[in-house]
């Protein structure tokens, strides 16, 4: 009885999970349909929506309306259920910096029975979403592009657009997010009319983060992320290569390996690049292209035919994303700044699966820098400060612990331009070349499939033989082996008595210990490259 209970309950939960998330995920054509021919000028109507998630919220809206004189959203509900409808967007963010309440959703609520003026409807699926810093690669891809990939994967592969709400206009990379989106950019108006969505998503997945940059008080550094493999990293850099390649005639004309440095013309420059080229090109024997600007499709695909990168400390860096297993990745660091507290390459390169030998070098010796106390405030310059705290800043031999993102001491040490220790640089270049090798040569580390289960597995007891024969399993033919060994367990039913066999055959009959007036219980299973597949039982 309190099985059947269970069983019952069970399977209401299940169907209700599938009601929730289709309700979730797909636009209700009747509900639209009906909308398409009642809009007026002045319309009444009611806001839904649906989450998923807690810390990585993801939530769906019905008749959701902007107000874009104001930049407001407008939510139209009873206001009776006010107080559970706030509760339902905590942790609801237009960007996947979600710790910066400026990408919080805090809509105005206005009950439903307001008839709303000039309301103009927008078909289709929208997710809206706010850019952190859409001039920086490194941001535009971790923050932005990465995530929203993860998302569409979420809701399925529709046609979105993808709506900027955000201040920017137009950014350099804006043509990353339209390999996968319709990108349109947030509307202005003059006059107050609204415009409302049929169907908008807001949130995105957090799957792909692996760095934070120390808000709110906090350190910079590595996000605990027990979800995230290469995987998540590897299929978003192969889908970006594939569509990006018709966007690119680059092809790379030199038959030998070569290494990609990336070059800074305004701040953090290295001071000796010329020697370092030569250095390097001599040490490794190996052509170094050297990267400025340029186009991004052309950048991508010039990284990823390479054997590896190196720059200083920068947005350039991300562009690892898109290097071969087994590539390496050398990043340099101006004076009194310790690599150890600033991490979000090194963070990608070692995430499992990645497979790319990192390494850096980091410059100690003051005499080979030229700070730059004349700059800017935002690009290091201290000279708005009081004279014993530039003293003390420029006298400093690392840069202290601190949270982002303005810290004049940080400014000032990373946008310093470096006198390259070439010889130790191409010394590291070297040894990272060699791990690579090493890693290329005894190969990438093959994915170890798992067996599955034997096949038509039969048995029979005759004279007191207990005989039994199976089909290999259906997968065995897609997996590299060296052979497949199989486990046998054999239960008496009458005496418990149980034995395990090890065989390389589809068939084998015992003969010890066996009585055919009883009953055996009898399971199979396959072992490849020490991988065991499931069981298979059967009852003799």
């Amino acid at each position: 009885m309190h099985i059947g209970l269970l069983a019952v309950s069970s399977i209401l939960v299940c169907v209700l999970s599938i009601y929730i998330f289709t309700k979730f995920t797909s636009e209700n054509t009747e509900h639209t349909e009906k909308r398409n021919t009642s809009h007026d000028n002045d319309e009444t109507f009611n806001t839904m929506h649906w989450c998923f998630g807690q810390q990585s919220k993801i939530c769906r809206f019905q008749s959701l309306c902007y107000q874009p004189v104001e930049d407001q959203f407008v939510y139209m509900t009873e206001l009776a259920s006010l107080k559970e409808v706030k509760s339902t967007f905590h942790s609801l963010s237009f960007s996947s910096v979600s710790e910066l309440d400026v990408f919080s959703f805090v809509p105005v609520f206005m009950h439903r029975n307001i008839s709303l003026p000039n309301v103009r409807w927008l078909d289709g699926d929208v997710i809206l979403f706010k850019r952190f810093k859409p001039d920086n690669i490194m941001h535009v891809l971790h923050d932005d592009v990465i995530p929203l990939y993860h998302t569409i994967k979420f809701l399925g592969n529709r046609n979105f657009k993808l709506l900027f709400m955000d201040n920017y206009s137009q950014g350099p990379y804006d043509q990353l997010y339209r390999l996968f989106f319709d990108v349109k950019y947030k509307p202005t108006a003059t006059k107050q009319d609204f415009l409302c969505f049929k169907n908008a998503f807001m949130g995105v997945s957090s799957v792909s983060k692996w760095y934070q940059y120390g808000y709110h008080g906090n350190l910079q550094g590595p996000v605990f992320n027990e979800e995230l493999s290469s995987f998540h990293l590897q299929s978003v850099a192969a889908s970006i290569l594939k569509k990006l390649k018709s966007f690119t005639d680059t092809v790379h004309q030199y038959n030998q390996d070569y290494l990609v440095l990336f070059s800074r013309t305004e701040t953090r420059k290295i001071l000796n690049e010329e020697e370092l080229i030569s250095t390097l090109e001599l040490s490794t024997k190996m052509k170094i292209l050297v990267i400025h600007d340029g186009d991004i499709s052309e950048i991508v695909y010039t990284v990823r035919a390479s054997r590896g990168i190196i720059g200083m400390h920068g947005a350039s860096l991300i562009l690892g994303l898109f290097l071969k297993p087994g590539s390496i990745l050398i990043e340099l660091f101006p004076y009194a700044v310790n690599p150890e507290n600033y991490t979000p390459y090194q963070t990608l390169v070692g995430i499992p699966g990645m497979s790319i030998i990192y390494r850096s070098w980091r410059n100690t010796d003051k005499a080979r820098s030229v700070s730059h106390p004349e700059y800017p405030p935002e690009e290091g310059g201290i000279r708005h400060l009081a004279e014993e705290i530039q003293a003390e800043i420029m006298d400093q031999e690392e840069v202290p612990l601190h949270s982002c993102c303005n810290d004049p001491s940080w400014l000032f040490h990373i946008n310093q331009d470096t006198i390259v220790d070439v010889e130790r640089v191409a010394n590291i270049t070297n040894e990272a070349l060699f791990v690579s090798q090493q890693q290329m040569h005894v190969g990438h580390q093959t994915f170890s499939m798992e067996p599955s289960v034997v096949r038509n597995l039969h048995c029979s007891c005759v004279d007191d033989k207990l005989s039994l024969n199976w089909e290999h399993p259906w997968n065995l033919d897609y997996m590299e082996n060296d052979g497949v060994q199989y486990r046998l367990g054999i239960q008496n039913r009458k005496t418990k008595e149980y034995n395990v066999f090890i065989v390389s055959v589809n068939s084998y009959k015992i003969e010890k210990d066996i009585d055919c007036n009883y009953s055996f219980d009898v399971w199979v299973n396959a072992e490849v490259n020490g991988i065991h597949g499931a069981l298979k039982y059967i009852e003799c």
